[in-house]
């Protein structure tokens, strides 16, 4: 119970830290286009959602560097051409994500992959004349330890939509080549034992 105040009371602050700041307060972030870090979206949030809050913190962080440095560039931070592309900059670190999900789409890839890693190892059963479902369970434990030793942990940690695609568009061209070059390999074997049988 103490636990989940700290995190509340930790939301809460970073709430306050949001929208207290000057570029908030000034419209700065609103020439920007940053809608993320709308006062209204920001109070809109649950505080218990840290992750997502913190992430959104780091953009404010990011926003106030880059408004700084244009300032102190000598450059027209009213002029709203300037305010764009500081926006489109800021903006370009993608789009925030809950981390709920963040461990949805895991779960999702890391379901994918112990299918497809079952089928993999299945196929390898018909080379030795073993049982397929007992190759296809091996085939879904090595997915299980392939997901959840290396990709899972990266994915759930990723804070915009964008990095955490580019992990499982990653993870699934490495992962899912070294499969399809296991069962190639598999099925040309199978073929070459009937050819000989």
């Amino acid at each position: 119970m103490r636990k989940k105040e700290e995190i509340i009371n930790k939301g809460k602050g970073i709430k306050a830290d949001i929208i207290s700041r000057q570029n908030v307060e000034n419209g700065k972030y609103q020439a920007c286009k940053l809608d993320h870090l709308n006062p209204e979206y920001i109070l809109s949030i649950k505080s218990a959602d840290t992750f997502f809050l913190e992430t959104l913190q780091m953009k404010a962080n990011l926003a106030d560097k880059l408004i700084w440095e244009a300032e102190t560039q000598g450059k027209d931070t009213t002029d709203p051409n300037i305010m764009r592309e500081l926006g489109e900059k800021i903006n370009a670190i993608g789009t925030p994500i809950h981390q709920t999900e963040s461990i949805m789409t895991a779960l999702l890839f890391s379901i994918k992959l112990i299918g497809f890693y079952a089928i993999v190892i299945g196929i390898w059963s018909l080379v030795l004349n073993k049982s397929f479902l007992i190759f296809c369970l091996y085939g879904a434990v090595t997915g299980v330890l392939i997901s959840f030793l290396t990709v899972v942990p990266v994915i759930i940690v990723k804070r915009t939509k964008e990095r955490v695609r580019d992990i499982i568009r990653g993870a699934s061209s490495l992962l899912g080549g070294i499969g399809i070059i296991i069962s190639t390999i598999g099925i040309i074997a199978w073929i070459v034992k009937l050819i000989l049988a």
